[in-house]
């Protein structure tokens, strides 16, 4: 397709390309950089630091109860395989290690290694200070001093067993809201509280009747006074009005319930 002319030129752009590349390849036109080095004795010795301060976590022995010494912590702490065995037996059959002086008896160690490790011995609140444990009562132990819920504070809701600061938050509220509890059960209707703290309540408060409370005939009350009732709102108090004159007035409670319920479907 090319003539003897377009072939030479081919031919010779060819070569040319050979030569730039060859060029490129064997020549270096880059300028030789002088290898400079710097003084690297203060890297060496901040190094040096880490490692010793890492090598001193690494050996450093933190407070333990030794009734929890497991095979790889007897290890590193020197005890023998006989000695870890005396041990797990002891723990075995239900005891307690309770002493420095115990813990030698049991196991066997020296008093080299009883006098070395011992101080790192970190045994429960009840045995080291036996005195304080005797102060603590649980609260089955504590002696019961009821008092009028109305009059409770938050502390005093707090120290009931099962009633914490959001719990105990939400009963001042719902006191607050209802100028009172004027019943004890009414505290069932907070959001959180079980039956069973519910059971501790009743034997913690109980609820002395004001005498500004004066209970309302359902058949006979105006609207006005149904309307003071805490949850009463516009609709229901319509609403009972309309099913207390079809119905004549309520017969009985079941009634009233019935018709809530209905109520509420709606």
């Amino acid at each position: 397709m090319f003539n003897r002319k377009q072939q030479r030129g081919i031919f010779v752009l060819i070569i040319l390309l050979c030569i730039v590349i060859a060029i490129y390849i064997f020549v270096n036109f880059r300028t030789p950089q002088q290898l400079i080095v710097e003084d690297t004795s203060d890297y060496q010795v901040e190094i040096d630091s880490l490692k010793n301060v890492a090598a001193q976590k690494r050996n450093k022995i933190y407070p333990f109860n030794p009734n929890y010494i497991t095979d790889y912590r007897g290890y590193v702490l020197g005890l023998s395989e006989v000695e870890l065995d005396k041990l797990h037996r002891f723990r075995e059959s239900n005891k307690w290690v309770n002493s420095k002086q115990e813990f030698q008896r049991v196991t066997g160690v020296s008093d080299q290694w009883l006098d070395s490790i011992s101080p790192y011995f970190k045994f429960p609140e009840w045995v080291t200070n036996p005195k304080r444990n005797n102060a603590f009562k649980s609260f089955k132990e504590r002696k019961i001093i009821a008092k009028d819920i109305n009059f409770a504070t938050q502390d005093e809701l707090k120290a009931v067993y099962g009633i914490g600061p959001a719990l105990s938050g939400r009963i001042i509220k719902e006191r607050e809201f209802l100028k009172g509890f004027i019943d004890i059960s009414q505290v069932r209707g907070v959001y959180g509280l079980t039956d069973s703290t519910m059971l501790q309540v009743q034997k913690h408060f109980y609820v002395t009747k004001s005498t500004a409370f004066t209970k309302k005939a359902l058949n006979t009350a105006t609207r006005d006074e149904l309307l003071s009732i805490p949850y009463f709102n516009d609709y229901l108090v319509n609403e009972l009005i309309k099913q207390r004159t079809l119905r004549d007035g309520f017969e009985s409670w079941d009634k009233v319930v019935l018709t809530s319920r209905f109520l509420k479907r709606n």
